[in-house]
Order: C-alpha cells, then sequence, then structure tokens
C-alpha cells in the first residue's frame, strides 16, 4: 500500500497518538537536574535532526508549489490530488521536530540513564530517516502524479501497450497518437530506466513522426547503448534525410550492435550518399554487419557497388559451407539486376550447398535474364526441394514460354509447396495451354493449392475456366470461395472489354 493511501483521520489518529506516547516515555523515569556536562556530547544531535528535516521539509513545500504551477488549467483537481502527500509529509516532518524538541528539553531539564539516552538518539535518527523517506517518496510521486503516470515501470507498461496497439495498425496505418502521448514519448526518452527510452524511442520510429527527430537525435550519445540501438532504429524508419550524415557517423562506434542498426536504418532510408560507407562495411569485422551491408547495398540497387560485390562473391569458396553474408551478397547482385553478374550467379547453382544454389536462383528470378532459363530448368530436377521451388519461382518471373512444359510438370509434384509455386509460375506466364491442366488442379486435396490455382486462371482471364470456377464457389474452404469469386470477376471484367471492342 502507498503512503498516500491513508485516510486523512486514521492519520491525525496515529500521529496524535504517537505524540503522547513519546512524551510519556521521553518524561518518564528521569533524574531532575541540570546534567549539562553530561548532556554536552549529545546535545547537538535533535537540534541537527531538526534543522535538516525543516531543511528537507522547505524543498519539499517548493516541489508542492512547482506541481500546482505547471497545471494553471485545473489547479483544483490537481490541489485535490497533491493534498494526501503533502499532509503526510506535514505530520512526518513536524512529528520528528517535536520529537527532538521534547529530547533538547528532556536534556536540558533531566539527566536521563545511559541506555535511556541511546535509545532517544537512536529515535531521532530514525525520526530523520522517516522523514527524509517520506519526502523524497512522495515528491516523486506527486510530480509523476502531474505528469500522468506514476511510476516508470507503470510508463513502460503504457508505452508497451501504444506500441502493441500501433503493430496492429501497422498495415492499415490509420492509427494515431494524442498530442498528450506524442508528448509522453518524447518525455519518455528521458527517463532514467533504459526500458522506458527504449519502448519510447521504438514508438517514435513506429509513428515516423518528423518531430521527434531531435529528441531522438540526443539519444544517440545514451550512456546506455541498447537505447542508442533503438534511437538509431527509430531514425531510420522516421526517414528524414537531413540525419544520413549522423547515421553515417554511427557505422564507425565500437558498439557492433549500432553499426548493425545503423547499416539497416541507411538501409530503409534509400540515399547514395550511404553507398561508399556501406561499401566499408563489407570489410566490418562482425559477420551480422557486413551482411547487413551487403544487403542494404542490394535494396539501395547500387550499380557503383557491383564489382566490389562480385569481388567479395569470388573470394567466397563455392565448397565453403554457406554463410549469410555469401547469400546476402547473392540477393544484392540480383536485386541490382547488372548483367555482369550472370556468370557469376550461375556458377552458384552448381554449389555443394543446398542453401547457396537457393539463393542463386532467387537472385537470377530478380536479375530477369533470359539466359538463365535453360539453367534454371535444369534446377527443377535437384534434389533440395527448396531449390526446386526457387527455380520454379525464379522462372514464373521471369517470363520465358520455356519454361511452360517443365512447369507443367511440376504440378505432377507430391510437395504441395512445389505444386502451388507452380500453378503461380504459370499464371504468370499467362500460358494457353496451361488452362486445361490448371482446371484440373482445382480438385487439388490441398486448399492452398486450388485457391492459387483461382487467382492463377483470374490472371490467365481464359473463359473456358468459368465453368470450373463456379464450381469451386461451393468448396468448403473460404479462401477457395473468395479466390474463385475474384477470379469469375476478372473473367467478366476481360469479357466485357472484348464485347465492346470486339477484341481483347
Amino acid at each position: 500500500m502507498k503512503l498516500a493511501d491513508f485516510k486523512t483521520y486514521k492519520l491525525e489518529l496515529f500521529f496524535f497518538s504517537i505524540l503522547v506516547v513519546l512524551s510519556y516515555a521521553l518524561f518518564s523515569g528521569n533524574d531532575s537536574g541540570t546534567g549539562t556536562e553530561s548532556m554536552n556530547n549529545y546535545f547537538w544531535v535533535p537540534s541537527t535532526v531538526m534543522q535538516s528535516i525543516a531543511a528537507v521539509y522547505a524543498v519539499f513545500i517548493a516541489i508542492f508549489a512547482l506541481s500546482l504551477q505547471r497545471n494553471l488549467d485545473s489547479i483544483h483537481s490537481i490541489a485535490n490530488r497533491l493534498k494526501p502527500p503533502l499532509k503526510i509529509v506535514s505530520y512526518t516532518a513536524v512529528g520528528s521536530i517535536y520529537l527532538n524538541g521534547l529530547m533538547l528539553i528532556i536534556f536540558s531539564l533531566h539527566s536521563p540513564s545511559e541506555l535511556k539516552i541511546e535509545l532517544m538518539l537512536f529515535t531521532s535518527l530514525l525520526s530523520l530517516v522517516a522523514s527524509l523517506i517520506a519526502i523524497v517518496y512522495l515528491s516523486m510521486e506527486m510530480l509523476s502524479d502531474v505528469s500522468g503516470l506514476k511510476t516508470s515501470s507503470e510508463k513502460f507498461t503504457y508505452l508497451t501497450n501504444l506500441l502493441r496497439e500501433l503493430e496492429g495498425w501497422s498495415s492499415s496505418g490509420q492509427m494515431e497518437l494524442s498530442p498528450g502521448d506524442m508528448e509522453l514519448c518524447v518525455q519518455g526518452l528521458e527517463d532514467e530506466k533504459p526500458e522506458v527510452r527504449i519502448a519510447a524511442a521504438q514508438l517514435l520510429g513506429w509513428l515516423g513522426d518528423e518531430q521527434a527527430v531531435d529528441a531522438l537525435l540526443r539519444k544517440l550519445a545514451d550512456k546506455n547503448p541498447r537505447v542508442r540501438e533503438a534511437a538509431v532504429e527509430a531514425l531510420g524508419r522516421v526517414g528524414d534525410e537531413n540525419i544520413v550524415a549522423e547515421l553515417i557517423g554511427c557505422l564507425e562506434d565500437k558498439n557492433k550492435g549500432l553499426r548493425l542498426q545503423a547499416v539497416r536504418a541507411l538501409s530503409r532510408l534509400g540515399d547514395e550518399r550511404a553507398v561508399d560507407p556501406l561499401v566499408k562495411k563489407l570489410e566490418d569485422k562482425a559477420p551480422e554487419v557486413q551482411a547487413a551491408a551487403a544487403e542494404a547495398l542490394g535494396n539501395l540497387k547500387s550499380q557503383d557497388s557491383m564489382d566490389v560485390l562480385l569481388k567479395k562473391l569470388e573470394e567466397s569458396p563455392m565448397a565453403g559451407a554457406p554463410t549469410e553474408f555469401q547469400v546476402q551478397v547473392l540477393t544484392a547482385l540480383g536485386k541490382i539486376g547488372d548483367e555482369k553478374a550472370l556468370a557469376a550467379i550461375l556458377s552458384r547453382l552448381d554449389s555443394p550447398y543446398p542453401d547457396i544454389r537457393k539463393h542463386a536462383a532467387e537472385a537470377l528470378g530478380n536479375l530477369r535474364d533470359e539466359k538463365a532459363v535453360p539453367h534454371l530448368v535444369k534446377k527443377l530436377a535437384d534434389i533440395s526441394p527448396e531449390v526446386r521451388n526457387a527455380s520454379v519461382y525464379a522462372l514464373g518471373n521471369l517470363g520465358d514460354e520455356r519454361a511452360v512444359s517443365p512447369l507443367l510438370r511440376m504440378l505432377e509434384e507430391p510437395d504441395p509447396e512445389l505444386r502451388i509455386t507452380a500453378v503461380y509460375a504459370l499464371g504468370n506466364l499467362r500460358a494457353p495451354q496451361a488452362i486445361s491442366p490448371l482446371i484440373n488442379m482445382l480438385d487439388d486435396d490441398n486448399p492452398w493449392v486450388r485457391k492459387c490455382t483461382a487467382e492463377a486462371l483470374g490472371k490467365i482471364g481464359d473463359i473456358k475456366a468459368t465453368d470450373p470456377l463456379v464450381k469451386n464457389l461451393d468448396d468448403p474452404d473460404s479462401n477457395v470461395r473468395w479466390a474463385a469469386a475474384e477470379a469469375l470477376r476478372m473473367l467478366d471484367k476481360r469479357d466485357l472489354r472484348k464485347d465492346s471492342n470486339g477484341n481483347l
């Protein structure tokens, strides 16, 4: 239970009861007399305690006044919230001053026993501790109460709940924070707990509000490395081109995590000024940073990085165990799309490692060079299902009719994932000879195959698929029914264009 939860009347009864007990205990059993000489060694303690309590109490009153001044628009309600902690501190301070003043009187008029002196001195110091705890604790509670939240843990809970809610809306982008929540996020960057600062930075990153850039930039000097990483990631999401120089500077930080986040942030920003610094990060001592740099260069589609990436690919032995760096270099070369990379990527189709062959096939699909078609057709017989799947997908992206017959044979694969990819690829090719085999696939025992088949038939747009698609409107799977309805809508739209123009 918190100190401010005490009922006022209970506090008052407790306070006066303690005063009566203390007064009786301190006066009883003492010998009268000046006792000046014996008391000189102890007289200063209660006096010092009283002065200390008076000083910290003055500080508390100043905090109370400042708290009210920050909320002039709601002074009445704020004052009502702050009265309980003020009363508790007032009672504690007055009680401690009374106790120590009473001890001064006893020391002046009586000569207590040594045991009683020790007890009184201990009680005096204990009263100081109680006053300090009450004043410090309730001062922090008072200020946090004025700001709307009690503690750092409550701020963390509130911010993480907002973050989860925002992530849930990320696909539609319909959620916006209130001005109060935005202010809380910015204030959270200065919280004493690193978890709160991290959550605030992540939330500001998801919001992408450029007004938070300056506050996030200040966190690049935070003493906690995880906070700096969160700030860099958030800056990358905000997307302000004016922060590119600061992010490039972070690439040389001694903290591996910060360098990694800086690479990813520069990748999101897509600014060409980052190309040369990212090329240098291909030599970073951390493998994770190297791989991220290769991925970033691919996302930037920088022709200037082609030669370096090709060199890095050649430095990686084909027989060596695949690494994330090799994979990202292959992927980057495919995304950049320069035909100079064709030979190097084709050679990786013969790697002894399935993961390298798979990503080489994916890269060839992105490269969109028709010279790769015969090589990818050969990979349809690869022993690895993942390599076969990637090759099918790549052939669908290349759009070459030479791939139609081999892809039709893939419809007989026992693996449903391979059948799904083959259906997708044939739909992209829009080959007339694929209509009948695809219509047969509408009766496949896997609902995802039936769904993708309906979508492919809608892409091809042949009216021969109308009746079979109508039958699939009664499919037990709702996704299949929806795909069939959408495919029929596309066929009707295509048929209307033919009727009005006389041709397609």
